[in-house]
């Protein structure tokens, strides 16, 4: 596990209460945004010189580094063997809200050809069938983007570098998959538990109503509303989970929690 930095800083950082040190590190978070999505912006730099950013499908590898499949006839083909540098910019679905809330990265690294890429030939028909119609035809070629850093924003006043090797040794969260369905599980029929752990775990006790915002191995984050206004409200789970199956047991122990407190504060002579 990597080593933990500041969540959010600046002037337009939400403020956030609860245990702020159990979010998951940039470098953390910038290997399971990777792995979550598979779509991304490649940019390339033209003879002139100017930035040509374009869609490309992509896989990674076990490093973060992402591996696209194009054709000798693209233009980021013919701008990456004049220059190599290029980025990669991948982002959060945008969904309901400000899209600049969003997460988003950019990858910033060099594009090499691969010489023999069977194994990722066949990675990348499993995560992209709809290439199996072109990948073989003699002008498409895998390319890897290996990458130097990156920059990784979470959101409004959350944001910084992130160097390659912190980067490439980061784990993706075991939740990647699932934690989307955890979230709406929890926010279509358990809105009185994320109520309770606000109240409780947060001290929100003037919180009117809470939904859950995400679930990772260290946590979960809420927003709370108050009668000063929403709040950012992170929780912290006894220990990290290492897989899917330890969500659910984790949620309602954080359940069980905030209960017992519940319990104690309506104990005579407290």
């Amino acid at each position: 596990m990597t080593t933990k930095q500041a969540h959010g800083s600046g002037d337009s950082a939400p403020s956030i209460v609860g245990d702020t040190t159990s979010f998951p590190s940039d470098a953390e978070l910038s290997r399971t945004l990777v792995a979550s999505s598979g779509t991304g912006t490649l940019s390339t730099l033209t003879s002139e010189g100017y930035p040509y950013g374009s869609i490309v499908s992509y896989i990674h590898d076990d490093e973060g580094n992402p591996v696209i499949l194009i054709s000798d006839m693209a233009e980021h083909t013919i701008n990456a063997r004049n220059d190599q540098r290029a980025s990669m910019l991948i982002s959060e679905p945008s969904g309901e809200g400000d899209p600049l809330g969003k997460a988003r990265l950019t990858l910033v690294g060099t594009l090499h050809l691969l010489d023999n890429p069977t194994a990722e030939r066949e990675e990348y028909l499993t995560k992209h069938k709809h290439a199996s119609f072109y990948v073989d035809y003699v002008d498409f070629n895998f390319w890897k983007l290996i990458v130097k850093e990156c920059r990784y924003v979470g959101g409004f006043g959350h944001m910084s570098w992130v160097q390659n090797k912190e980067y490439q040794s980061a784990e993706i969260d075991p939740l990647f998959l699932s934690a989307q369905g955890i979230v709406d599980h929890m926010n279509d029929d358990h809105l009185d538990a994320n109520l309770l752990y606000v109240k409780n775990l947060a001290n929100l006790n003037d919180c009117s109503e809470a939904e859950m915002l995400g679930i990772d191995r260290y946590g979960v984050t809420l927003r709370a509303s108050t009668s000063k206004g929403p709040r950012m409200v992170r929780i912290g789970f006894p220990s990290p989970i290492k897989s899917e199956e330890e969500a659910r047991p984790a949620v309602i122990e954080l359940l069980q929690v905030a209960k017992n407190i519940n319990t104690q504060q309506l104990e005579p002579g407290e």
